[in-house]
């Protein structure tokens, strides 16, 4: 499967070979740059409290469960403030739930709602569409390889976050 879609960077004078690395960089900037407005920025239903930065809390939440604060922070590899305010936005609007933690008094634990469940869904759905056109010509076997690529590549990213960036 190759998915070269733009020019493989030269390597300066001087400096050692990376074209591999130079071409995932530009592909994954590409793919930044093509997803995040122009695909999915209008799929995120009518739901005001929804939008590109609280939709990972519902799909962090519907993926694993619920959980503290503090591992959903870790999570979606923001800060607690910022993940702090995206949970309190979500419970405000129904979506999550937000209790005390039995074992620590200093931490809360954060779930989906059902409204949340159903909203997760109907965004889920709204990306999907674009994905579903855009690689209708793709076989099943090259989904699951670009899925299972990119899972690998997000866990050595996150991985690599825990390490703190070394």
């Amino acid at each position: 499967m190759t998915m070269t879609t733009g020019p493989v960077a030269t390597t300066e004078p001087g400096h050692e070979s990376h074209g591999s690395l130079e071409q995932l960089e530009h592909e994954i900037t590409v793919l930044i740059r093509r997803t995040v407005e122009p695909v999915w920025a209008g799929g995120y239903g009518a739901h005001e409290a929804v939008d590109r930065y609280t939709y990972p809390v519902l799909a962090s939440l519907d993926e694993n469960g619920e959980q503290s604060l503090t591992v959903l922070t870790g999570r979606l590899g923001v800060s607690k403030p910022t993940a702090s305010r995206q949970v309190s936005r979500l419970s405000r609007a129904g979506l999550v739930d937000v209790r005390p933690d039995e074992r620590d008094s200093r931490s809360v634990i954060v779930s989906l709602t059902a409204a949340g469940v159903a909203q997760r869904e109907v965004v889920r759905g709204a990306r999907l569409r674009p994905l579903h056109a855009v690689m209708e010509g793709w076989g099943e076997e090259d989904r699951h390889q670009l899925g299972n690529l990119l899972a690998r590549f997000n866990s050595d990213l996150d991985d690599y976050r825990a390490r703190g960036g070394r």
